[in-house]
């Protein structure tokens, strides 16, 4: 029973943080950095995929990142769990998902092509998503802040 606790709510910090952090870097970066994040925050045009709002394709694929981080995280509060979020946001969606296999699908070539305009955005927003999720996931598993 705990499994699941653990999945329901790191999915609802990975949405939380999905709809406020994600998005809020996804604006900074498209607007204040060169060459510009090319997703627009809080866009509410058809994703590739689904034809949802991108915006909820964003929140889902948040969520279904904080599950696996409620499954990683678990019950124990070993450490902080902001920092290990953020290790975690780091290394599993902005390197494996973001960084080599978005760009191989695409074709654009495995850490962008190099392009250090380009790898720099999403290592910072899926590092903010991760830190922001796994506060929250501590937040909500033991009513405190962690």
């Amino acid at each position: 029973m705990n499994i699941i606790k653990n999945i329901v709510l790191g999915f609802i910090a990975g949405a939380i943080a999905a709809f406020t952090v994600y998005e809020l870097f996804s604006w900074i970066f498209g607007n204040y950095w060169t060459p510009p994040w090319p997703r627009p925050a809080w866009s509410f045009e058809p994703a590739d995929f689904w034809g949802v709002p991108r915006v909820l394709n964003d929140v889902l694929i948040g969520g279904l990142w904080g599950a696996l981080f409620g499954l990683i995280l678990g019950t124990l509060p070993e450490g902080m769990l902001t920092f290990r979020g953020a290790i975690l946001g780091l290394f599993i969606p902005a390197l494996l998902a973001a960084l080599l296999i978005t760009p191989l699908i695409s074709g654009e070539g495995v850490l962008l092509d190099g392009d250090v305009g380009r790898i720099i955005p999403p290592l910072v927003i899926w590092t903010a998503w991760g830190a922001f999720a796994a506060w929250l996931y501590g937040f909500f598993q033991y009513g405190r802040l962690p």
